[in-house]
């Protein structure tokens, strides 16, 4: 499923899980609530009428934070994380996280601006994923 046209509905949506490996990351998201006359391509909505599945990044070539070139593997860093920003070039993503935690852990809110280049993107849309928070 080709997710493109759809990334700027995922302002103010949530990273709900990552799963990273050696060459592939798995961002597990869900968009903010979507409009029936916004879905032109009639996606199948999770019962919040929200996009929700995985986006797949295979063959992993390279992620920045910000400017810098990391090397270690993504994962969620805090309690939540929501979407400030979201957009698909080629074989590039680009994510913008808000970080939060919530009490009893320390209350933190930081941000974090990634830039992941990879061989294949796709998105595998999942209206039932499981999500902690609802």
């Amino acid at each position: 499923m080709n997710i493109n046209n759809y990334t700027s509905y995922f302002h103010d949506g949530s990273l709900i899980d990552i799963n990273h490996d050696n060459t592939t990351i798995i961002l597990s998201m869900e968009s903010a609530e979507i409009s029936s006359e916004e879905n032109q391509d009639n996606i199948s909505l999770s019962e919040h009428n929200t996009i929700k599945g995985k986006l797949h990044i295979e063959g992993i070539n390279s992620i920045f934070e910000g400017d810098e070139l990391i090397s270690i593997h993504l994962r969620m860093l805090y309690d939540s994380a929501g979407i400030l920003h979201f957009k698909i070039h080629a074989t590039t993503v680009q994510l913008d996280i808000e970080w939060v935690n919530y009490p009893p852990h320390p209350e933190i809110t930081a941000y974090a601006f990634y830039h992941i280049k990879g061989k294949k993107i796709w998105w595998e849309n999942i209206p039932d994923l499981y999500d902690p928070f609802w």
